[in-house]
């Protein structure tokens, strides 16, 4: 196996979990993935503000205009002296976030304060700063974020870093028996096997991409028990549950009937009767309408991307090509299996430069894909407008799922409109 400099590598010639190898980047214009604004937004009643120059500070204000939450945003701009002088940059963030709040009609109850990359290549002092805002506004809970594109590659995103800094204002609250779910941006669906199973035992189940008010974010730290649903949020959730001393159960949306039956065996649920049986029913169905259509999905759309294509490769559909730049190390197996059982699907990456080039290859075939950036790489109007696995879980999941590749496969969608489009599931005055 290796690790080719090409965009595209048969799953069997690929090395494990690193494919690709790295160098200069595109990026694709299928914007449905939330990013650190969006993310920030879901805790309700917070204030976000970020301290950057102004050159960087257009992707994440368009972003809260975008949503229509500009009254929850606010931006420090930093210039050149504030980079020149010793400890300017500390005072600069400082005073500015001092005016912005002071500038509000009222305090909001949790800030969360943005610095950028240059914070870090000037050794600035962050703890003074944030032990400084906290002194100023002691009734004020501050979120340490961290806008820094530039360590994408090294350690753990910002994007995750932000998760467990929000998770961390989460009071321990005397357990009461419930259970929460969190780490996801996608609320759980109404063909979610986890609510359904636990709310039919009687167990109140708290959803972290769901809460209305604040205090419903507080409550979170209510439960007995806890579930993350996707790999972005594990970071966070260990230390929520670390910090707390509760139970967590790793449960993202998985094909794999083995995995669904074991993880809901560990929350006390009991498993669905009959559940693999309906499953391949509605597969079956979904195959025999398919036929050979040729499929493609992208990691953007599930969590775990090689299980769904396991899953349709035992199923019988076409999967031909899997567009990913990395492989999740949870998705070993699924890996070592399709490399013996279908070694020719194709796995492209996403950020190769040669993807600026990719379009619609010559003929009037349709192409099914799963994930707005499939769509976008195969030049289709057939796909399932999915990210972070849309909330669902479990054999009710996967019905949903199938269910959406049937609708996806009948009725075309306006790729053009809908995938530039950023924040999938957001409210968007767009």
């Amino acid at each position: 196996m290796q690790t080719t400099e090409n965009d595209r590598i048969r799953i069997a010639d690929a090395s494990f979990p690193k494919p690709f190898k790295g160098g200069l980047e595109f990026n694709a214009p299928a914007h449905g993935t939330w990013n650190i604004v969006h993310i920030g937004f879901k805790i309700p009643k917070a204030h976000q503000i970020y301290i950057c120059a102004d050159n960087c500070m257009r992707g994440v204000v368009m972003t809260a205009a975008e949503m229509g939450e500009l009254s929850r945003f606010s931006s420090v701009i930093l210039e050149e002296d504030d980079m020149v002088f010793a400890g300017r940059l500390e005072e600069s963030t400082i005073e500015g976030v001092t005016d912005v709040l002071n500038s509000l009609p009222e305090l909001p109850p949790v800030v969360i304060v943005f610095p950028v990359c240059v914070h870090k290549f000037m050794g600035c002092d962050i703890n003074f700063i944030y032990d400084e805002l906290s002194k100023r506004f002691p009734s004020v809970k501050f979120v340490r974020g961290f806008m820094d594109p530039v360590m994408q590659k090294r350690g753990t995103t910002p994007d995750q870093r932000l998760r467990k800094a929000m998770f961390d204002i989460i009071p321990e609250g005397e357990k009461d028996g419930s259970v929460t779910v969190m780490g996801c941006d996608m609320p759980l669906a109404k063909d979610n096997d986890i609510r359904k199973l636990l709310e039919a035992q009687g167990v109140t189940v708290r959803d972290e991409a769901s809460c209305a008010t604040l205090q419903d974010y507080y409550d979170l730290g209510k439960c007995s028990s806890v579930i993350c649903s996707y790999p972005a949020g594990v970071l966070g959730t260990e230390a929520f549950c670390k910090r707390t001393g509760r139970p967590m159960v790793y449960m993202p949306f998985t094909f794999s009937y083995d995995e669904i039956d074991d993880a809901l065996s560990q929350i006390g649920a009991v498993p669905v009767f009959n559940g693999r049986v309906s499953s391949d029913r509605t597969a079956a169905g979904l195959k025999t309408l398919l036929g050979d259509t040729e499929i493609a999905l992208d990691y953007t759309a599930v969590p775990r991307p090689l299980s769904l294509a396991r899953f349709l490769i035992e199923k019988g559909f076409n999967l031909k090509r899997i567009y990913l730049d990395a492989i999740d190390p949870g998705e070993q197996n699924d890996f070592d299996w399709l490399v013996q059982n279908a070694p020719d699907i194709m796995l492209c990456a996403t950020m190769h430069v040669k993807g600026r080039r990719r379009g619609k290859a010559e003929g009037d075939d349709k192409i099914l894909a799963i994930g707005q950036k499939a769509a976008w790489f195969e030049g289709t109007e057939y796909f399932v407008n999915m990210i972070e696995g849309g909330g669902l879980y479990g054999y009710a999941g996967i019905k949903a799922f199938l269910k959406l590749m049937e609708d996806a496969f009948l009725v075309p969608k306006d790729t053009e409109d809908i995938i530039p489009r950023k924040g999938l599931g957001c409210e968007c005055v767009l």
